[in-house]
């Protein structure tokens, strides 16, 4: 009877230890699992930031990108304005050239003109001041005592 009580009680030890070793490979099994689930969830964090970090590169990229265009369109619309700017003032300054040219012109034909009538009223003058010292004289010749 107490070989058959050892025998029951080393089956229990045994059984014991069995349930016991299960219960630690239980335990380890779903310590691996809870470590296993722990690093995709880290993995996954790190995917997200990295994901929204290159989002955010992208945009400013982007609207880097915009901006550079923008500037560069606005300066060449400067450009283009200047020197349509400058067209219009080389063409306004040769139309007032050209316009002064004229009124200059216009001006020495008047005053060639004037100049020719006053050398013609001056001889106009000589002849007639020659025909009244001519008939002075004639007068003063004829009426003498």
């Amino acid at each position: 009877m107490r070989a058959r009580m050892m025998r029951a009680r080393t089956r229990e030890e045994r059984m014991f230890k069995q349930i016991f070793e299960e219960g630690i490979e239980l335990q380890k099994a779903r310590f691996r699992e809870e470590r296993a689930y722990a690093k995709e969830l880290r993995q996954e964090h790190q995917r997200k930031h990295r994901d929204e970090l290159e989002s955010m590169e992208n945009y400013y990229k982007n609207q880097f990108s915009l901006l550079a265009e923008t500037l560069a369109q606005e300066r060449h619309e400067i450009q283009v304005r200047k020197k349509a700017q400058e067209k219009a003032l080389q063409k306004m300054k040769r139309e007032l050239r050209s316009k002064m040219e004229r009124e200059i012109g216009e001006l020495q034909k008047i005053i060639i003109q004037n100049d020719d009538d006053d050398y013609f009223w001056d001889l106009e003058a000589e002849r007639l001041r020659g025909k009244v010292q001519m008939a002075s004289f004639q007068y003063s010749t004829s009426h003498l005592p």
